[in-house]
């Protein structure tokens, strides 16, 4: 009697034990958003300083970094120099095509072209400046609403029906950042903004468009409203699937406010992309051609990894960072300037044709190399204080994947339990930090569904299984 009385004692304290060790849950039977793509930003002005050079960095993108989606950013949004005609409803051909067969749109179908010989059409327009003179350069004028939208849909057209070969692509971002002053965009009241969305779709729907949609409003801090001028538009909202937003830094209160916005109206099978991410660079100087002093990983690289995670343990769909390679824009300054953002690093401004990785590449892979479009993000907690986690499923094979982030200088060790998934005996272990670039380590094997790992300290991981 007493040997058994002490074997059931033990017993009891071992599950207590074991039960309490466990800091880690990882439950495929909640569900949350699927992937749409995750990407980068990158600049198809440089295809005509150097092309070689850009696609060279466009292969690494995909095939080292792991990119399926790209937002092109160009600029000014200037192009239709005089009115083309009289008529905000009929393109004339005879100024458009001279315009868009001209070195400063050869740039972009090339580009874009080359991205879909590699097997990437989820590609995004974004051009982004100052609008025609005619039009008010840096705050639009009352009145001209349907030509902007007729300058926008034009482009869209001449890419998908008149050149030859057609670019495909999937998304049009006709604004960037309106309410941000004029330096990246042309300032306009939210009507305006509502108007030219809404004129745009009608083109589209007109033109026999049918796999281009909208996004947007791809704001800064005054979101809010220009959500409500396209979300409360039929019209719109029949060619849009994805809002769009931009946040730097260690906030989530714009990709959390878009998932809400979707969750709260009456297109709650839309989703949410965000359209320019990342840590802030040298506290936003390395737009006006400064480089940011430190690009390592514990102060930009590492920090930027765990944002992403928040926004998309929020809810959002897609990422896009900013941006993939250091080019010149005439954002924000209004005249030509180096953007020292890139994940590849241009060697000699004054000649760039040789790009150097940035800490960024090997952080971002351990994201970006495993989850893929269509990939289902699953239900993940931990009671690590100072770890940033989350969970993705291939639903196609069961795959899953577990990422995260240790803000600890000390190592931690995740003891993980795997609930409501597939039978998995190991886990395949990646990690970066500060002096591990994108390394394999050791598989970890998987008992009973339990598995546990020492993350080092600030360090980047990815297990995957199956």
């Amino acid at each position: 009697m007493k040997n058994i009385l002490f074997l059931t004692i033990t017993t009891i304290v071992l599950f207590v034990y074991t039960a309490s060790a466990q800091n880690l849950t990882v439950d495929g039977a909640k569900k949350y958003q699927t992937i749409h793509g995750l990407g980068v930003n990158i600049n198809p002005q440089s295809w005509n300083v150097n092309p070689n050079a850009v696609k060279t960095v466009i292969d690494s993108l995909i095939t080292g970094l792991g990119c399926t989606s790209f937002r092109l950013m160009y600029d000014d949004c200037d192009w239709e120099a005089r009115n083309d005609n009289n008529d905000p409803n009929s393109y004339n051909w005879a100024y458009y095509d001279s315009v868009y067969s001209a070195p400063r749109f050869t740039c972009v179908w090339n580009t874009a072209q080359y991205l879909n010989s590699r097997g990437i059409t989820d590609i995004t327009l974004s051009p982004d400046g100052a609008a025609p003179g005619w039009m008010g350069g840096t705050k639009l004028k009352p009145g001209v609403e349907v030509e902007y939208a007729e300058m926008m849909a034009s482009m869209v057209y001449y890419g998908q029906k008149r050149r030859t070969p057609a670019i495909h692509f999937s998304m049009l971002s006709p604004i960037n950042e309106t309410t941000c002053g004029g330096g990246e965009a042309p300032v306009m009241t939210t009507n305006q903004l509502g108007t030219i969305f809404s004129s745009i779709a009608t083109h589209l729907i007109h033109d026999g468009i049918t796999n281009v949609t909208l996004v947007g409003p791809d704001d800064c801090d005054g979101w809010p409203a220009s959500v409500h001028a396209i979300i409360t538009n039929k019209i719109t909202m029949s060619k849009l699937k994805f809002l769009g937003g931009h946040q730097y830094g260690n906030s989530t209160s714009t990709s959390k406010g878009l998932v809400d916005s979707v969750k709260n109206s009456a297109y709650k099978d839309r989703g949410v992309i965000m359209t320019e991410a990342n840590e802030v660079c040298n506290g936003f100087k390395c737009d006006g051609g400064s480089y940011n002093p430190d690009y390592g990983f514990n102060n930009y690289a590492g920090p930027a990894y765990k944002y992403i995670l928040q926004h998309l343990n929020v809810g959002v769909n897609g990422i896009q960072l900013w941006e993939g390679y250091d080019s010149r824009y005439h954002h924000p300054n209004r005249y030509l300037t180096w953007s020292f953002w890139g994940i590849f690093a241009v060697n000699d401004t004054l000649k760039p044709d040789v790009y150097t990785i940035r800490p960024h590449y090997y952080v971002f892979k351990q994201l970006y190399n495993f989850v893929k479009p269509g990939f289902q993000r699953i239900d993940i907690s931990t009671s690590r204080p100072n770890l940033t986690v989350s969970a993705f499923r291939n639903p196609k094979n069961g795959e899953i994947i577990i990422t995260g982030k240790n803000d600890s200088d000390d190592p931690q060790t995740i003891d993980g339990i795997l609930k409501n998934l597939a039978s998995i005996s190991t886990l395949k272990y990646y990690y970066t930090d500060a002096s591990h670039n994108f390394s394999r380590g050791a598989d970890v094997e998987v008992n009973d569904q339990s598995f546990s790992k020492l993350i080092p300290a600030f360090g980047v991981f990815t297990l995957v299984g199956k």
